[in-house]
C-alpha cells in the first residue's frame, strides 16, 4: 500500500514538472525536479543520519585515553615470551624424557636385579605420563596466541580511531622479571657487578 502511494505521489510530480517544462515555468520546473531528487535521496540521508548518530555515540562512551590501549603492545610481546618460554622447557622435558627411556631399556639390556623390573616398568610408564601431560603447552600456547591476535586487533582499532598514543608508565605492584628486549631498564647481575666495582665494593 505505502509502495503504491509512493508511485502515485512520484508519478503526480513528475507530471507537474512536465506540465512546468512545457509551459516554460523554469522556476517551478525546477521547483518540481528538486522535489524529486529529494524524495529519492530522503531515506538515504536519513539512514546515514541516523548512522552518524549510531557512530557518535560509541565514540564518545569510548574513553578517552584508555591507559590499557597504551599497554598492549608490550602485554602481548610479554604473552608471545611466555609461549616461547613454555615451549623451550617443554622441548626440554621431552628430551629429557626419551633420554631416560632410552636408559632404561639399557639398564634392562644390562640385566635387573630380582623386583627391579616391576620398579622400572613404573619409571617407563611416569615417563610416558610426562611426555603426554606436555601436551598442555601446545593448547595453551595456541590459546595465548589467539588471545594475542585478538589484542592486537582491538590496538589497531584504538589506533584507526585517532585515539591517543600509547603512553608508557609503571606500576611497581606489577613488576615482574625483566625481558631482554622489552624493559628498557633491565639490569643484569654483571651490570650490577660492574657497578659495585667501580664503587670499589
Amino acid at each position: 500500500m505505502d509502495a503504491q502511494v509512493d508511485r502515485s505521489a512520484l508519478a503526480l510530480r513528475l507530471q507537474e514538472a512536465l506540465d512546468a517544462l512545457e509551459s516554460g515555468d523554469e522556476t517551478a520546473w525546477r521547483q518540481r525536479i528538486d522535489s524529486l531528487v529529494a524524495a529519492r535521496t530522503q531515506p538515504m540521508m536519513s539512514g546515514l543520519s541516523r548512522l552518524a548518530r549510531e557512530l557518535g555515540q560509541a565514540l564518545g562512551e569510548l574513553p578517552t585515553v584508555p591507559d590499557e590501549a597504551g599497554e598492549l603492545d608490550d602485554a602481548c610481546a610479554r604473552l608471545d615470551h611466555v609461549v616461547a618460554m613454555t615451549e623451550q622447557a617443554t622441548h626440554r622435558t621431552l628430551d629429557l624424557a626419551e633420554e631416560c627411556r632410552a636408559l632404561t631399556e639399557q639398564l634392562r639390556a644390562d640385566g635387573l636385579q630380582p623386583g627391579q623390573d616391576d620398579q622400572l616398568e613404573r619409571i617407563r610408564h611416569n615417563l610416558t605420563e610426562i611426555a603426554l601431560t606436555q601436551s598442555y603447552q601446545d593448547l595453551t600456547g595456541q590459546i595465548i596466541r589467539r588471545v594475542v591476535g585478538i589484542v592486537r586487533r582491538v590496538h589497531e582499532g584504538f589506533g584507526a580511531l585517532g585515539l591517543p598514543p600509547e603512553q608508557h608508565r609503571t606500576d611497581p605492584e606489577l613488576a615482574g622479571p625483566a625481558l631482554k628486549g622489552l624493559d628498557r631498564h633491565a639490569v643484569s647481575q654483571n651490570d650490577a657487578d660492574d657497578l659495585l666495582s667501580d664503587l670499589g665494593l
